[in-house]
């Protein structure tokens, strides 16, 4: 008796970790992000062991250089430090293509600027070389900063139980209470 209840009881965590490590992984798409403000107002992206934050210019106009500001962030966009990164923005709207190089501005801040026009269409590529312990990495991220962004309602609406754990049990889902008395288990 004692065995079932430890294997049910494991069996139980296993599935409500696995719910949560789906949902942990769900929330770093881009379709999630693009619903989640970043916090110094910017798009998000998920690059390796990051959360790259871009910044453009919303009234940008082609002939004047304008600012791009990248910072550097983990999973839970906390600042990370960027004194050992470089970067480089390709942003692409229409024809028209610009390439800014970024260099340190803050501890977590990387900034430059480049000649763009603020529009839906406009995508940049960003690769960011990090210097860490085990040597450099380098990361790629897809932003589409003005592109409109569903309300977060809605997205969560098209995914439905997404979000939910789905966790099942098992067809006997009765249990034993210290009385003797079975007791059914409902959700």
């Amino acid at each position: 008796m004692l065995f079932k209840s430890l294997f049910k009881t494991g069996l139980t965590t296993l599935v409500v970790a696995a719910g949560l490590l789906s949902s942990a992984a769900f929330a770093h798409t881009d379709e999630y992000l693009d619903t989640v403000v970043g916090p110094n107002g910017g798009q998000l992206r998920m690059a390796g062991a990051y959360h790259f934050e871009l910044l453009l210019v919303k009234d940008a106009k082609a002939g004047a250089a304008s600012a791009v500001k990248l910072y550097l962030l983990d999973h839970a966009n906390n600042p990370q430090p960027a004194k050992e990164a470089k970067a480089t923005v390709l942003i692409v709207s229409g024809k028209q293509k610009a390439k800014a190089d970024l260099t340190l501005a803050q501890a977590n801040l990387l900034s430059g600027s480049a000649d763009y026009t603020a529009a839906e269409d406009l995508k940049a590529v960003v690769n960011v070389t990090i210097k860490t312990e085990h040597g450099e990495v380098t990361e790629q991220a897809k932003f589409t900063p003005f592109k409109p962004v569903p309300a977060k309602a809605e997205h969560e609406h098209e995914h439905g139980d997404a979000h939910e754990h789905g966790h099942e049990h098992a067809e006997d889902s009765k249990h034993t209470h210290e009385d003797g008395h079975e007791k059914g288990h409902q959700h």
